[in-house]
């Protein structure tokens, strides 16, 4: 990499940006104007929606007491000394009639609700008078519509005033009787609040800014993105960029430093003209100012010490979105078709920050992982001061991000690689001529693309027949188990290799392998399986698993009718079907467009994917890391049976271990192997015999060997 092309392309697309009108406008302009307009919108709207009286239509005022009185003079509006503040008296007015003719049927009271004649309707029982002078409790009716927001705001303002009103009415019957107010209240709970202005400020900010920082940061990072990529393919000028002594690498490193900058300028402006934007409206409302600091705070701009983290995790989380969009422009053919991707990249981002507004979401080591929501609850826990969480995961979080940052940037830098990407004419697409594309012209291997979208049928034919298996019972029986296997993660890839290639057997691998790839695979599924063992409890300890879900674990097992039978649904079928699945269809398409290194691990990604949202979220680790030594195998091997023999041998050591522990019989053969019987952990010795081993078979098996290995006939 030649930093000094880098930076001859980064300074040439950042002039370029410079001079579009469009992306100044975005970058500059838009935050200026865009936030105090939202203020005085937002201000204006507020107030004519709480200034604007509401409605309440009272029946039966006659029935009401002299004293305390519910209604002013007029019998327009409720008496003043049951608010705040007389203003508050103005919002609602009152429509009195007698309790008679139609008013004294339920469907016209409701309907004068619905039709817009009241918000709220305030029934008074005929004998409420005689009730309140024998001390006796009673029962106000009020109809409202919950789902018209008018007719709630009014029975909650509503409530308040009669509140206030049974108040009076307390008083009045402690008078009389000569008690004191303590008689009625024993107990008073004195509220304490320690939380400073400061505090506040910060708990405000801490929930807001994750959600407007994801935002601004993408936003940001988009349009530039696409300007650098698909818009150079339209004006022409892509051509002669690659023409020029840089190498591709060095041009996405320029331009990915360009959206890098656009990302932060824009959220940076954003942020400050934001902020500028609160403190003018504190200033609007500094009359509440004598209600209390806490009345002021959702105004308050953010602190010195907030906004130095917002700025300081904007870095990681710009790099991030920056590699994203930029990966993502790269396949655009134009302005157009790239912000045709702004609506799912979106739609992915949202749920990763909606995550982080749910109560009682924390940061820990399972949140830290994830892109996007881990950056915002660490932001969250710094700008609330709880450094001890923050200091503890701030490498999980960092470390994280910056490799699916890397990851995406890589991604992109294959894309530029490809004239195929780069150069591709616009598309029209016509569903007959690509049905006919389809079955006439037929490829021998599937795409990568073909291999992502039987990935994401799998997934979505899982979540919907599980569902129907739930329903009629199905979802933790053995038939269940096993029909689900072969309906959401066999049959997809089957149908796809038989519909969409030429040659099935080609795509999953259906070949005899050499006789020594059999042995390798055997071998490394007893030597690895201390390993694996050895990782489960670290994994379970950093991630728990819920007591809840281990009882459901247990009485799944415990239905299963005999070991042959465990045996089969834990070993056989997933072996068959999900290296089918994952080393026939998937990886073969994903070699199409990538290096097998990359092929391989993205197959084993998606592969302990499939884990987290099928099974448990303890068995990604696991199931990735033998998802690669599985993937290896059929590359090497050119053939589906290594790795049914490895997940086969693997998933029935599990299953053996579990029926040596409840046998007694078996206890002896467990406590022989096992150190921990119950935790499957072996002894120390076999441990350091399985790492040797390992890692001997592993070299074999990594090292390139024959270029062409000899198949003999079909599996």
């Amino acid at each position: 990499m030649r930093w000094s092309i880098v930076s001859v392309i980064f300074r040439r697309e950042v002039r370029d940006q410079v001079r579009d009108r469009r992306t100044l406008f975005m970058i500059f302009v838009l935050p200026i104007l865009l936030y105090p307009m939202l203020g005085m919108g937002l201000l204006k709207l507020q107030s004519a929606f709480e200034q604007q009286p509401r409605t309440v239509l009272l029946i039966g005022p006659e029935h009401l007491p002299q004293a305390p009185p519910l209604l002013n003079k007029d019998r327009t509006g409720f008496h003043p000394g049951l608010f705040d503040t007389p203003g508050e008296a103005k919002r609602l007015q009152v429509k009195a009639v007698a309790a008679a003719g139609p008013w004294l049927d339920p469907a016209r009271r409701a309907a004068a609700v619905h039709l817009g004649e009241a918000d709220a309707v305030l029934i008074v029982p005929n004998d409420l008078t005689g009730q309140l002078d024998k001390i006796e409790a009673s029962r106000i009716p009020i109809v409202y519509d919950s789902a018209g927001e008018e007719s709630q705001t009014t029975y909650l303002r509503l409530k308040e005033v009669l509140a206030h009103w049974k108040e009076q009415v307390v008083s009045t019957r402690l008078q009389h009787d000569k008690k004191p107010p303590s008689y009625t209240e024993p107990i008073r709970i004195k509220p304490d609040d320690v939380a400073s202005a400061t505090k506040l400020d910060a708990g405000l900010w801490a929930r807001l800014f994750p959600f407007l920082l994801v935002m601004m940061a993408l936003t940001g990072a988009f349009y530039p993105a696409v300007d650098l990529c698909a818009g150079e393919k339209e004006r022409g000028t892509m051509e002669t960029l690659l023409i020029s002594p840089a190498s591709r690498a060095e041009i996405v490193m320029g331009k990915f430093f360009t959206i890098v900058l656009a990302s932060m300028t824009t959220a940076v402006l954003n942020l400050v003209s934001m902020g500028l934007t609160g403190l003018q409206m504190a200033h609007t409302f500094g009359a509440m100012a004598a209600r209390g600091p806490r009345q002021t705070a959702i105004f308050a701009p953010p602190t010195i010490q907030a906004a130095f983290w917002m700025f300081l995790l904007l870095i990681p989380l710009s790099v991030f979105f920056s590699a994203v969009c930029l990966a993502l422009a790269v396949l655009a053919k134009s302005m157009k078709e790239g912000q045709y991707y702004m609506t799912p990249l979106y739609l992915v981002c949202l749920p990763l920050i909606f995550l982080t507004l749910a109560p009682g979401i924390k940061l820990n080591l399972f949140y830290s992982l994830l892109p996007i929501t881990g950056v915002s609850l660490l932001l969250r826990a710094l700008i609330l001061g709880e450094y001890d969480v923050a200091w503890r995961y701030f490498l999980p979080v960092l470390v994280p991000t910056i490799v699916y940052g890397g990851i995406a940037l890589r991604w992109a830098i294959d894309q530029f690689q490809r004239e195929d990407v780069l150069f591709r004419e616009a598309e029209r697409f016509e569903i007959k001529s690509w049905i006919r594309h389809l079955f006439r012209d037929k490829e021998p291997t599937p795409t990568g693309g073909q291999a992502l979208f039987c990935f994401a049928l799998m997934l979505t034919l899982a979540w919907f027949l599980m569902q129907a298996m739930v329903s009629n019972g199905l979802g933790n029986s053995s038939a269940g188990l096993a029909a689900g296997q072969i309906a959401f993660i066999l049959l997809p890839p089957l149908a796809m290799a038989l519909i969409l290639t030429s040659s099935p057997r080609r795509t999953l691998r259906l070949y005899w392998p050499a006789p020594r790839y059999l042995a390798l695979a055997l071998g490394l599924a007893l030597a690895l399986n201390p390993l694996v063992n050895e990782l489960r409890p670290i994994v379970e300890f950093l991630f728990p698993i819920s007591a809840e879900l281990k009882a459901s674990l247990e009485q799944l097992m415990a239905k299963v009718p005999s070991t042959g039978v465990a045996f089969l649904l834990f070993a056989v079928v997933p072996a068959i079907c999900e290296e089918t699945a994952f080393r026939g269809f998937i990886l073969t398409g994903l070699e199409r467009g990538h290096s097998t290194r990359s092929a391989i691990l993205l197959s084993a990604l998606l592969f302990g994917f499939l884990h987290v949202l099928l099974s448990l979220f303890q068995q990604l680790f696991n199931a990735t890391l033998l998802g690669i030594v599985l993937g290896l195998l059929a590359v090497r091997s050119r053939s589906l049976l290594p790795g049914i023999v490895f997940h086969l041998v693997n998933n029935g050591l599990a299953v053996l271990a579990g029926v040596w522990v409840g046998d007694p019989t078996g206890r002896r053969i467990a406590a022989w192997l096992y150190r921990d019987p119950s935790q499957g952990l072996y002894h120390r010795g076999i441990v350091l015999l399985g790492a040797a081993v390992s890692l001997a078979l592993l070299s074999i098996l990594a090292s390139p060997g024959k270029k062409k290995e000899t198949v003999v006939s079909t599996v």
